[in-house]
C-alpha cells in the first residue's frame, strides 16, 4: 500500500493580520469622519443662534494709584 503525505496548514497567522488590518481601517475611517465634521452634523445641535450685541461704553473710568 502506498504511503500518503498529509500536510497540515494552520494559516500562518494570516487571520490575525487580517483582523489587525480591518481594525486599523475602521480607525482611519472614523478619524477621517471625525475631522471632516460628519459627527457634528449628525449629533450636534440643529440650529445655533448667536446674539452679537456689542455696545460701546459711554464713559471710561481711569483709576490712578
Amino acid at each position: 500500500m502506498a504511503d500518503k503525505i498529509v500536510e497540515v496548514h494552520d494559516g500562518g497567522g494570516s487571520g490575525a493580520v487580517t483582523a489587525i488590518a480591518v481594525v486599523l481601517l475602521v480607525v482611519v475611517l472614523l478619524a477621517v469622519l471625525y475631522f471632516a465634521g460628519a459627527f457634528n452634523r449628525m449629533f450636534g445641535p440643529r440650529e445655533t443662534k448667536i446674539d452679537v450685541n456689542i455696545k460701546k461704553p459711554s464713559a471710561v473710568l481711569i483709576v490712578r494709584s
